[in-house]
């Protein structure tokens, strides 16, 4: 790892620690005291019953001055994340931590739209045209690096937009053109350029994310966004991040989530509100369906993705309830949501991030392998916004415009929104993502590799993404140009504000070769590199020795993780063994893999060890019969 990384990530906790307040008590986290806890959480007139705040009134940030019940007592997280930090960082419906302050043109409330010059920045869609297009290369990759990257995200970030209080938000026109009248306070409309010849019109729906507002329901100053889940990885796209939506997801009565039965097995229960751009087959089954994420339709991939661990959690309740007979349903469900989320944190942090950053997450003391970390409660594990907006979409040019289904090879744009491929082809989807076939082991479609993280996003993405079926062209959005349409709408800073904070140096100009062999390509739509918008700017660099990203985004992915990582008490290895586990169910779920859990949970014969790298004399297929077994849940009796 460069020194710049090492300072950068120095700078930066450095900062967060000056701002904590000498006074705070910092006894081990399980000891017993009373603290009288501050913390900011954004509350709705009603409840929210949907794991976001759809279908909620007014949206506003609230101070409370409470203690938590039992906080040093306490063996599990709560669903939405409160009483993790005194504080509540990172808790549900809090607002999102920022890196710098924010470039909003007014200094508090207008998007970010205007050039270092005074002039108009570029159109988001003039951008994505100009700087990302559709020419995609291969990386020696699965597919499941994407996917896993896409999961675990929906598990830490969802940013609510303005139609999720109100749908009847139209920012564009008839026949998608600017409507002259439309002075809408959450419209900022995407301007398509002249020669677009991919979408009709002028003009990209785009809605800004909710804005957080004081107990008089003022936006407050400047503009603030909201992430609607907790920010740790535990599980929320799996249990949701309210009671409301975890009771419409469990069984009654029992330590199980809810399943729907159909004559290929197991699978996600159906929602029972309208799933927003489901498409279901005509004089068929299907269904939409129900998590503890409401995107979870988007796409069969992910829908798979949840399948597979709802599946998982209800193995171990199951067994569990059998090595426990003394327990209450509550506990053996409580003791399972545990399991889970220690088993998606080591899979983050042992098997996904070295593959993302290099020996950089060893370095930064990301893996854990052995022994145990101290949480730091002086940090804020709230995601940043920078994060959310820009950095973590990082995996949007690893999606590839075709994925193996068994024997298909199916065009991404010919997938969105359908939860029959999962209904019908769960265990092909799941197989396709490591790379393999279930008929036969090892296949050669070019479609079993994850696209290279780099400026080419797939065409899929940027011209067909959610267009419904039949449909004339021009009809779906362009991801692309959603990204950096969000970043603005955020105030996000330019890419070159974040080299900054990382410790790099200026950039001398677009051929400077931090941007790799391509950024005079930047300067036939930028006028000078300080406008570059930060998701575009990431995707440029160089990769990093050893990794798949460039240093930047190197830089801010180590920040987050490590926030995330040592600002939850409730970490899989903490050292407060009263909120963790014994040394060796901590060392039993050292050894638990990706590739075990769909061996225990799907008719697979054989996977690789490591279903995020191709198969190989180093990673060797495997009968499943052998990867069975590796979560030894004889331990936690």
């Amino acid at each position: 790892m460069s020194v710049p990384v090492f300072a950068a990530l120095l700078i930066t906790l450095d900062t967060a620690l000056a701002q904590v307040p000498l006074s705070w008590d910092t006894r081990p986290v399980c000891q017993a005291s009373s603290p009288l806890l501050y913390f900011n959480l954004a509350e709705t007139e009603r409840a929210a019953a949907t794991g976001s705040i759809k279908h909620t009134g007014k949206l506003f940030t609230q101070l409370f001055d409470t203690a938590c019940p039992n906080y040093f007592f306490q063996k599990y997280r709560t669903i939405d994340g409160t009483c993790n930090n005194w504080r509540n960082q990172g808790a549900a419906r809090t607002q999102a931590r920022r890196l710098l302050p924010p470039a909003y043109d007014d200094v508090n409330q207008k998007p970010r739209q205007t050039a270092v010059s005074g002039k108009p920045l570029p159109s988001a869609r003039a951008v994505s045209i100009a700087a990302h297009p559709p020419t995609p290369k291969e990386l020696g990759l699965t597919n499941m690096i994407m996917q896993w990257g896409q999961f675990i995200d929906h598990d830490v970030t969802a940013f609510p937009v303005a139609t999720e209080l109100d749908s009847t938000i139209k920012c564009c026109g008839s026949n998608s053109s600017i409507p002259q009248l439309c002075k809408d306070e959450n419209c900022f409309p995407i301007l398509l350029p002249a020669n677009d010849g991919d979408f009709r019109g002028t003009c990209m729906e785009f809605v800004r994310s909710v804005a957080a507002r004081d107990p008089q329901g003022n936006i407050l100053n400047p503009r603030q966004q909201i992430n609607s889940v907790t920010s740790f990885i535990d599980g929320s796209q799996i249990y949701g991040s309210s009671e409301e939506l975890l009771k419409k997801l469990r069984r009654p009565n029992s330590s199980r989530l809810k399943t729907k039965k159909t004559k290929l097995g197991l699978f996600l229960p159906e929602a029972t509100d309208e799933a927003e751009g489901c498409i279901l087959r005509e004089n068929s089954n299907d269904y939409c369906f129900l998590a503890g994420d409401s995107r979870v339709n988007e796409h069969p991939a992910l829908a798979s993705m949840h399948t597979l661990w709802v599946r998982e959690h209800n193995r171990i309740a199951r067994k569990l309830a059998k090595l426990r007979p003394q327990d209450s349903t509550e506990e053996i469900f409580q003791l399972t949501r545990k399991i889970v989320g220690a088993l998606l944190q080591k899979i983050t942090y042992n098997d996904w991030l070295p593959i993302i950053i290099g020996r950089v997450a060893t370095l930064a003391e990301l893996v854990s392998k052995t022994g145990r970390s101290t949480p730091n409660l002086a940090l804020d594990p709230s995601i940043t916004n920078s994060f959310s907006t820009a950095t973590f979409r990082f995996g949007h040019s690893m999606v590839p415009a075709e994925m193996l289904i068994g024997e298909r090879t199916v065009y991404l744009r010919d997938l969105f929104n359908r939860p029959a491929e999962v209904l019908d082809n769960l265990d092909d989807v799941l197989a396709g993502l490591a790379g393999v076939s279930r008929i036969h082991g090892l296949v050669g479609y070019r479609s079993r590799l994850v696209e290279d993280v780099d400026k080419e996003v797939a065409e899929d993405l940027t011209k067909f993404l959610f267009q419904p079926p039949n449909a004339p062209r021009g009809s779906g959005f362009d991801l692309v140009s959603l990204n950096i349409q969000r970043g603005r709408d955020h105030g996000i800073p330019p890419y070159t504000k974040f080299r900054e904070i990382c410790n790099y140096p200026p950039l001398t100009g677009f051929n400077d070769k931090a941007l790799g062999p391509h950024g005079s390509k930047l300067a036939t739509i930028y006028e000078s590199v300080d406008d570059i918008d930060l998701f575009t700017g990431l995707l440029y660099e160089p990769h990093i020795q050893g990794g798949i990203v460039g240093a930047t985004l190197n830089c801010l992915i180590v920040h987050q993780f490590t926030y995330l990582k040592t600002g939850d008490r409730f970490f899989f290895d903490t050292s407060e063994k009263e909120c963790g586990f014994t040394d060796d169910q901590l060392e039993n779920i050292r050894e638990t893999t990706l590739a075990s859990i769909m061996c225990e949970n799907l008719e697979m014969p054989q996977l690789p060890v490591n279903v995020f790298r191709l198969v190989s004399k180093y990673n060797l297929l495997t009968d499943c019969q052998q990867l069975k077994g590796a979560l030894n849940l004889k331990l936690f009796q």
